[in-house]
């Protein structure tokens, strides 16, 4: 799943350690948000939404394709 939030923190200026203090989480994990290792939970993507002021689907972009390949490959 990929996401806009080093974007959208870049834009408004806001350091990876503003963000995780907001949210409650450690900087580590923005890094790992934004570089795509980690996956929000529902919770925190909705934290990360409210902070921005936007819905959680202008963030997180779920490719639907990306998601059957890595499922089917489990299988």
């Amino acid at each position: 799943m990929q996401n806009r939030i080093q974007q959208l923190r870049k834009e408004r200026r806001i350091t990876q350690s503003e963000l995780a203090d907001a949210v409650e989480v450690t900087r580590q994990t923005i890094i790992s948000l934004e570089s795509g290792r980690y996956n929000a939970s529902l919770v925190l993507a909705h934290k990360i939404a409210q902070y921005f002021g936007v819905k959680i689907e202008e963030i997180f972009i779920f490719n639907l394709e990306e998601e059957n390949l890595n499922t089917m490959n489990k299988s």
